[in-house]
């Protein structure tokens, strides 16, 4: 007998992700039938145990090594390999259930869906006092809960691959995809919400804003978005509103406002650095 073909794939960049990779694969493979999902890991630029820890699921997970460290390569290469859609693209330091990956893709089997992902939801536990007042004001604002970039998933219908080429060797390539796709577009499916480890300290969240900020502006600068002012004035205006219908939680929306100013400041005026992360989720982990 033939193995089932596989309801979609689930493609994972992944740069030094050791302390993270075996919990995102345990959770994506729990309660996934052998051969119901085509999952390859992408190793790009690794120097620790990435590689050896997705090979230990055997083989549900092929494993592709890249000597760059690249997600944007990562991804192009990952996708030379993938035969099957739906597709899900997945952050090596994000938990997905294997439940909810069956959802999602089955969602995108519909002939009108485009593009989905999951709830997600910011977990602040190990978080400062002003990390997690900035948190509860960003979970407010609707241009930024219902985009596809900042759950560390999404997926695509292969109409909505087509809505684009090879992925540009850029910073914000979520960004970039987020971009192709209308208001309303989007589709937020299920109820189980992934996770996403908020920073621990203010450096932490400014390494992580330098770089969605600088990845915004080359995204511009390259003209790769439909709409280059989009995000940013749909976020002002939520701002604006959620500080005139919540005057009892004013005190965190101007804290997110001076943590973005000081962001943007960093961009401007900090060393130049093409890639960071927060470090302080995956230390965390591990």
């Amino acid at each position: 007998m033939n193995p089932p073909r596989p309801i979609g794939s689930v493609l994972i960049p992944a740069h030094n992700e050791a302390a993270v990779i075996g919990r995102c694969l345990k959770s994506l493979l729990a309660e996934i039938e052998p051969g119901e999902l085509e999952v390859v890991v992408v190793c790009n630029g690794c120097h620790d145990a990435t590689a050896q820890v997705a090979r230990s699921f055997g083989p549900a997970v092929t494993v592709i090594e890249l000597e760059i460290a690249s997600k944007t390569a990562a991804l192009r290469t990952g996708e030379r390999h993938l035969q099957v859609f739906p597709r899900l693209y997945l952050d090596a330091d994000v938990v997905l259930s294997g439940r909810t990956a069956r959802r999602i893709l089955h969602q995108l089997t519909n002939q009108a869906s485009l593009v989905a992902r999951p709830p997600f939801r910011y977990d602040t536990s190990r978080s400062s006092a002003l990390i997690r007042r900035y948190y509860r004001a960003r979970i407010r604002i609707p241009a930024v809960m219902n985009s596809i970039w900042g759950a560390g998933v999404y997926g695509l219908s292969a109409a909505g691959r087509a809505r684009f080429g090879e992925y540009p060797d850029i910073v914000a390539e979520d960004l970039f995809v987020d971009q192709q796709f209308k208001p309303g577009e989007l589709e937020i499916v299920g109820d189980e919400p992934v996770v996403v480890v908020a920073p621990a300290e203010l450096r932490d969240l400014l390494r992580v804003m330098r770089r969605a900020y600088r990845g915004a502006a080359e995204n511009r600068r390259r003209e790769l978005v439909v709409d280059a002012n989009r995000t940013t004035t749909s976020t002002i205006v939520d701002i604006l509103r959620l500080a005139a219908s919540r005057p009892t939680q004013l005190l965190d929306t101007i804290t997110y406002v001076l943590i973005a100013v000081l962001a943007r400041l960093y961009v401007a005026f900090g060393p130049e650095t093409r890639w960071e992360r927060d470090e302080s989720s995956r230390a965390a982990a591990s």
